[in-house]
């Protein structure tokens, strides 16, 4: 999907394509205001194992280093279908709907979600050769991928 074709199905939702990438599209956020209180009550577990399950070309201890999950937490989240709907901790929470967002905006700028997590997953020349998804596990490298995808979207980097 293109990136015209991505706003055009959330006209009305900025955060409709992160939800729809964490697989929550009914959950209430409106406004950044409103992202920080379902952050600070935790997003559903069932987010995080949607996320991580979807994902094809990105390896799942990258994953996991990004979000900061044991494999042995990963494995307790996938199993206990009962505790699906109980909420992530804050910093998980926080470290997923970055991911999302990341992900959700590459596929924006880079038209589909193979290319995005493709991308993701190479060096990047306006990341100093670093991989994106390396960068992604602290907020300031995060900060730094979504800048470079900004860019990219306004043409400064092809």
């Amino acid at each position: 999907m293109t990136g015209s074709a991505a706003r055009r199905r959330h006209p009305d939702d900025p955060f409709g394509r992160v939800k729809e990438v964490l697989g929550t599209k009914s959950l209430r956020v409106r406004s950044a205001i409103e992202l920080h209180e379902r952050i600070v009550e935790g997003l559903p577990r069932s987010a995080v194992v949607y996320l991580v399950s979807s994902l094809q070309e990105i390896k799942l201890d990258e994953t996991m280093r990004v979000l900061n999950i044991s494999p042995r937490t990963w494995h307790r989240l996938k199993a206990d279908e009962a505790a699906l709907g109980k909420p992530l901790d804050v910093e998980q929470s926080a470290r997923v709907w970055s991911m999302a967002e990341i992900l959700a905006k590459a596929q924006e700028v880079l038209g589909t979600r193979e290319e995005a997590e493709q991308w993701l997953s190479r060096p990047a020349i306006g990341l100093d050769s670093h991989r994106p998804i390396d960068l992604m596990a602290t907020p300031q490298g995060a900060d730094l991928v979504k800048t470079l995808l900004g860019q990219m979207e306004h043409g400064v980097y092809a």
